[in-house]
């Protein structure tokens, strides 16, 4: 069962709810896609930004089974939650815990590319944590679904594309590409880095250090995250125009270098000149981790980390108290690379790259920390870098069933 990844429990539980809802599971595809996790990059992603991520081992799993009628049917494995609606009425139902899902198929079957319904069930072990890039590794599953058992000949970009144009809708300018290529790209143990300008894609080695990815969760809900980050869209967007005005040409932020910004300091309201600085510093700062990823640089790499992190708090400022201290505190314990917050997160996380040698005494010791100074339990998720989207093979699926 090594093809499965670890995953085993979470698709047999899908696969039972599936028979369960549906009767049975003859003629089903399965298919799995990773959360993503974004490095380095943040908030840049909407300035052609040059962003790492990596895919985790937290997945989303997608059983689906083509109907001969017009019904769509859509069942979680997680909550008991069911949609049921015919394409005509996709767009009238609201259902959030599958609104996503919903407007891609009313997407894909307006473009022609499916005709008949499906019942589908889907089944998650992402933290909510992971924000949006637990909502990538749900759609890439989803597509990845569909495109099999539809047999949708279209190339897999145009459908990411797809993707985009779905969240966007929902999300607003946040919606980040780089998550989706990740969910659906990505491989065992390497670091994924994507140049949206560009579009062009590359796979880094990460480390030959055994190495967790701990996401500290403090459990504490943000109110209204999304508005926060598009405001900072917003206030960039007011800042490459204020810039039009000093160099001709500029399509966005990729095209401003740190001298040229710090020569017009005085011609910017300091707030928009401090969201332009740290997306101007986030594009050097991917720019030196890939070299220092080559390089087998780790402890430059953790540096560079942990000051993307302050960045997004002082110059961008969507940190939060609680995440400040987890970072401050995190990088002074033995076997820690580097800390930094989890962008456009619902919840105030943080994720950091230990030592795997050390990750108990890591737990402890800032567990203990934060308790004493919020008087709160820190939730700790210990992740490894996996790969992207996988179908679920014939023989896997019998072993499951026996």
């Amino acid at each position: 069962m090594n093809s499965l990844n670890g995953d085993r429990e979470l698709i047999f539980n899908a696969i039972r709810k599936f028979e369960n809802t549906y009767g049975s599971t003859e003629h089903v595809n399965i298919t799995t896609a990773p959360a993503s996790l974004i490095l380095f990059g943040d908030h840049t992603h909407y300035n052609d930004g040059i962003l790492l991520s990596a895919a985790v081992n937290r997945v989303w799993v997608v059983v689906l089974r083509k109907r001969k009628d017009r019904i769509i049917n859509f069942a979680s494995a997680n909550t008991d939650k069911f949609l049921s609606a015919s394409f005509d009425s996709l767009e009238q139902i609201d259902c959030s815990e599958f609104n996503l899902l919903r407007r891609f198929t009313k997407m894909v079957h307006d473009l022609d590319y499916i005709k008949f319904g499906f019942d589908c069930v889907v089944s998650s072990n992402v933290p909510d944590c992971l924000g949006l890039g637990s909502f990538a590794g749900m759609q890439v599953a989803f597509l990845n679904n569909i495109k099999k058992v539809f047999s949708i000949n279209v190339e897999d970009f145009s459908l990411i594309d797809l993707i985009k144009k779905n969240e966007s809708a929902i999300l607003g300018k946040i919606s980040n590409q780089a998550h989706h290529y990740t969910a659906a790209e990505a491989k065992d143990a390497k670091i994924y880095n994507f140049d949206l300008r560009t579009k062009l894609s590359q796979h880094i080695n990460f480390f030959d250090k055994q190495l967790n990815i701990i996401i500290c969760d403090t459990e504490e809900w943000l109110v209204a995250p999304q508005e926060r980050c598009n405001e900072r869209v917003e206030e960039c967007e007011i800042g490459v125009k204020g810039l039009r005005l000093y160099i001709w040409g500029i399509k966005n932020l990729r095209d401003v270098e740190l001298d040229f910004l710090l020569r017009h300091v005085h011609m910017l309201p300091k707030r928009i000149f401090n969201r332009i600085l740290y997306n101007v510093n986030e594009r050097k700062r991917a720019e030196s981790a890939i070299k220092f990823l080559r390089k087998g640089l780790l402890e430059d790499f953790g540096i560079l980390l942990t000051e993307s992190h302050w960045g997004l708090s002082k110059d961008y400022e969507i940190s939060s108290e609680n995440s400040d201290f987890i970072v401050e505190e995190a990088v002074k314990l033995p076997g820690v690379v580097g800390s930094k917050m989890v962008s456009c997160s619902p919840i105030k996380s943080v994720f950091n790259i230990v030592d795997e040698n050390f990750t108990a005494n890591f737990i402890y010791q800032l567990g203990n920390l934060y308790k004493r100074k919020y008087n709160s339990e820190l939730k700790f998720h210990i992740l490894k870098i996996t790969h992207g989207v996988k179908k679920i093979a014939t023989k896997d699926m019998t072993a499951l069933s026996n």
